[in-house]
């Protein structure tokens, strides 16, 4: 199967990539002019240079290829402008529907989020497929949840006018291996003597090891059944977030001091984090973010079981061996 993956840098396009070769596939790997390629460099795909936010650039990086993945996007949530969400994530994902089906690819596989589902996964019963999506508010805290709403809307009109056949996959919380974002933050916070908790909160979360998100994924683009479809990737069980925290604690090691603060104290301290890093000018996302620790009292609540039951999607990464998989990455490159 020849197949194209956008977002081949980050962290879920990377191991998309890798997942892909280890089976036997041929792999194209999108990577912009700016991006740093050292790994993709090591894993063997072909990489082309070109950015979903320029038509033309595209183009010929989709020619020829049967199957496209597309997993890029701004990821940057609860911080930025939403022009930049909407250039990055809602045309670029314009662009590679368009390109996709003027080059006659056989199977577009958008990489959604679970995030769309908003309020709906917040809730005692786990939101599936069939529950409404949209967020209720529209400000800085939620542009990438509705930049990755819309562009799902745009890659399921494609496929419902008949341009394109369209799958629709939606990771929740993914962590392992070259994670910026809840693996590294964890870590972050869990690395030092004191370990301060916000709130009395224990979240249930959608937690996945990277590597099953990506069969998931690769299993959806290879089956008959899945065009036109929508899977959220998310756990057979409920993952409470202090189980996560105590595996990455355990596989830290060392003892640690608990401290719990009243939530409204936690969320001003985030606060004040976001308001320095605004005086700087900072583009980049701040360590700890109000929309970071709002999710602590919210949580993602995501039933993932129609992908397991009509693409054969089992999960095989503990949450004891993939917290463990991910210090001992993060200890190597801490080495280098």
């Amino acid at each position: 199967m020849k197949t194209l993956v956008t977002g081949a840098t980050g962290f879920l396009g990377s191991h998309i990539v890798e997942r892909l070769l280890e089976q036997g596939h041929e792999v194209r790997a999108l990577a912009r002019k700016t991006s740093d390629i050292t790994h993709l460099k090591t894993t063997g795909a072909e990489i082309v240079i070109g950015d979903v936010e320029d038509y033309d650039s595209i183009c010929h990086a989709v020619g020829g290829m049967e199957v496209v993945f597309h997993a890029a996007a701004r990821v940057m949530p609860g911080w930025g402008k939403w022009e930049d969400f909407e250039r990055e994530t809602v045309r670029g994902t314009e662009n590679m529907l368009r390109a996709s089906a003027e080059a006659g690819v056989s199977r577009f596989v958008y990489v959604s989020s679970g995030t769309v589902m908003g309020e709906a996964s917040y809730g005692e019963t786990p939101a599936d497929e069939s529950a409404p999506t949209g967020i209720a508010t529209f400000r800085y805290d939620t542009f990438y949840d509705h930049a990755k709403l819309q562009a799902e809307q745009l890659s399921i009109d494609y496929h419902k006018q008949g341009k394109l056949p369209v799958t629709v996959v939606r990771p929740c919380m993914v962590y392992g291996p070259r994670d910026r974002l809840l693996s590294d933050k964890s870590y972050r916070q869990f690395s030092v003597p004191i370990v301060v908790w916000p709130g009395k909160s224990n979240p249930r979360t959608a937690i996945v090891y990277v590597t099953d998100v990506a069969d998931c994924i690769i299993l959806a683009a290879t089956s008959d059944k899945a065009v036109g479809e929508i899977y959220n990737i998310a756990p057979p069980e409920v993952v409470w977030f202090r189980d996560f925290a105590d595996a990455m604690l355990q596989a830290i090691g060392g003892r640690k001091l608990r401290v719990s603060i009243p939530y409204s104290v936690g969320y001003l301290w985030c606060a004040s984090m976001e308001g320095w890093a605004r005086l700087k000018r900072q583009k980049e996302l701040p360590y700890l973010t109000r929309s970071g620790v709002r999710f602590l009292n919210q949580g993602m609540h995501i039933d993932g079981s129609k992908a397991r039951k009509e693409l054969g999607w089992e999960p095989k990464v503990s949450i004891e061996e993939g917290t463990r998989h991910y210090v001992q990455w993060r200890r190597s490159q801490e080495k280098k």
